[in-house]
């Protein structure tokens, strides 16, 4: 019996959430949406939307003309933080891991999506293990600067992914220090090998640094208010705060120093010491 009210609850707050969506996002809801989705009776679709006007007051208001409640100018979300990914998902059938219930079509939506570079599936296992037990582990490694098939030898302690690609956060053995081997570069992983204990500690990885961004100066002002709404900047500037290892992926994320396509850069990184 306790399973089976928890149950309920569950499925009575999953309810009261797509209300709160529905109306957020398309500014209406009624009864028809609820025992579409959740296949429950008029009666029960009529309380859950009782219930939630009662736990968000204000939120809505039933038209009388329409028979539906529409969603009030200064509605406020009490189940959920909103992303415009989630409308998105819904109602305009695209995004990964979000599901559609009513109207639109996927031509409202274009993504631009760049390529997932992988390795193979056997060489990301054996990374893994590798990097789960603390053991060394070959690899033939590619690299832009050294060629491709040299066969490395390294012990993985960590992932990291800049946005497109993973990479093992690794001991080298060659250089003797902690170094990035991207997965996707890898032709093939023996099996790992025995355990191994680094030296030293990966300093670069544990430390944090946080990164302060403003608008580039060399903007006029509405370039750099535009810059700065565009961000949510707040006092003109916002923060990062990223893994050292991390940060030059960070930084070629939001191209600096580089500029974009010639034209000036939208974003300055502040350096300490630097006036705000």
């Amino acid at each position: 019996m306790g399973n089976t009210n928890k149950r309920e609850q569950w499925a009575g707050r999953e309810r009261l959430l797509f209300i709160e969506r529905v109306a957020w996002w398309r500014g209406v809801v009624n009864r028809a949406d609820l025992r579409e989705v959740y296949g429950i009776s008029a009666a029960q679709a009529s309380a859950d939307l009782q219930s939630y006007q009662e736990l968000n007051a204000g939120a809505l208001a039933y038209n009388l003309k329409t028979k539906r409640y529409e969603a009030q100018a200064k509605m406020e979300c009490v189940l959920h933080d909103p992303r415009l990914e989630e409308a998105v998902g819904m109602f305009l059938g695209a995004g990964a891991g979000l599901w559609r219930v009513a109207g639109g079509g996927s031509e409202k939506v274009a993504l631009c999506v760049p390529p997932m570079r992988r390795a193979s599936l056997a060489v990301e296992r054996r990374v893994f293990v590798a990097l789960d037990q603390g053991r060394r582990i070959a690899v033939r490694y590619g690299s832009v600067s050294g060629g491709s098939g040299k066969l490395r030898e390294i012990a993985p302690h960590a992932l990291g992914h800049d946005g497109l690609r993973w990479h093992a956060r690794a001991w080298c053995f060659e250089n003797g220090g902690y170094r990035d081997f991207v997965l996707s570069r890898m032709e093939e992983a023996e099996w790992p090998g025995e355990e191994f204990s680094a030296p030293v500690v990966d300093e670069a990885w544990e430390r944090e640094v946080t990164l302060v961004f403003q608008a580039n100066r060399e903007l006029d002002e509405a370039a750099r208010k535009a810059i700065e709404r565009d961000y949510g900047m707040q006092n003109g500037c916002f923060k990062m705060q990223v893994r050292e290892a991390m940060k030059e992926y960070c930084l070629a994320q939001m191209r600096i120093p580089e500029s974009e396509g010639g034209r000036p850069r939208h974003l300055d990184l502040i350096l300490p010491g630097d006036a705000t």
